[in-house]
């Protein structure tokens, strides 16, 4: 079985189906990206694997075990996530944020939390901010603490839900990098994104969402040079054109560059 593996689920709010039907299998080590519009269900799908939303029918196995209330908390401890805005504690230090998770869940010392919270700071370039405060960062400084905070609590699957998208271009390569890193390691990955060219050159698979469906399911090289579904098409065209847009803006001097 994988390590990840929906069943015929679904998720409403209210009158609204967001996930219709979802069938789907991730296999450990696999590096997955979702992507859509908005609105197609992609974040909603990832926050069901940890238990985050509720699923109204349906199972999601994860590590061998179909999620329950009971057994959520477990299911959390090996799935790291990672959010679009950081969540980090402000009135924590870096060092202290990193720490935190492996103190009250794991129950290792203050001792080892802290020589391995160092350790997973350097990694991510962050070791010497060990000490400053989280108002103190730059977005993608922050975005990296983050990340070292879901590798402290040593995951088998780790989830990024649009990671980069509040971050200017500079800071958004900061922290591709890292996820780059992370993924040559062999950490099962399910990436929500619109970063194209992290699904073309990290991903294993992509899966293209619509109206609550997967709509395709495909190698990165044969989805982005030859999409199935009119929709995905489209999809692409829309995000060619904004590119295009967004650079000729630059070009001309009316978008400023990121500092």
């Amino acid at each position: 079985m994988g390590a990840i593996v929906f069943e015929g689920v679904v998720k409403r709010f209210g009158s609204q189906t967001i996930l219709d039907g979802v069938d789907l299998e991730i296999r450990t080590g696999q590096k997955v990206v979702l992507l859509g519009p908005s609105g197609s269900g992609k974040s909603t799908l990832l926050r069901c694997i940890n238990q985050l939303e509720d699923i109204d029918a349906g199972r999601i196995t994860v590590l061998s075990h179909v999620i329950t209330h009971a057994n959520a908390a477990r299911i959390r401890a090996d799935v790291g996530m990672v959010f679009q805005n950081f969540h980090l504690f402000p009135h924590l230090t870096v060092l202290e944020n990193v720490c935190l998770a492996p103190l009250l869940v794991r129950k290792v010392t203050r001792a080892d939390a802290a020589a391995q919270a160092r350790d997973l700071l350097g990694r991510v370039g962050m070791g010497h901010k060990a000490d400053a405060y989280p108002p103190q960062l730059s977005g993608g400084q922050q975005q990296r603490v983050a990340i070292a905070r879901s590798l402290a609590m040593k995951p088998q699957i780790l989830l990024f839900d649009e990671p980069t998208s509040a971050l200017d271009p500079e800071m958004v390569n900061e922290v591709l990098a890292v996820m780059n890193a992370i993924a040559a390691e062999g950490m099962t990955m399910v990436v929500v994104t619109h970063e194209m060219g992290f699904a073309r050159d990290v991903a294993d698979r992509v899966l293209f969402m619509d109206r609550g469906r997967i709509a395709e399911d495909a190698d990165p090289r044969a989805f982005f040079s030859a999409p199935a579904t009119d929709r995905a098409r489209s999809f692409l065209a829309a995000i060619d054109r904004k590119r295009a847009e967004t650079e000729k803006l630059r070009v001309t001097g009316r978008l400023p560059e990121a500092t």
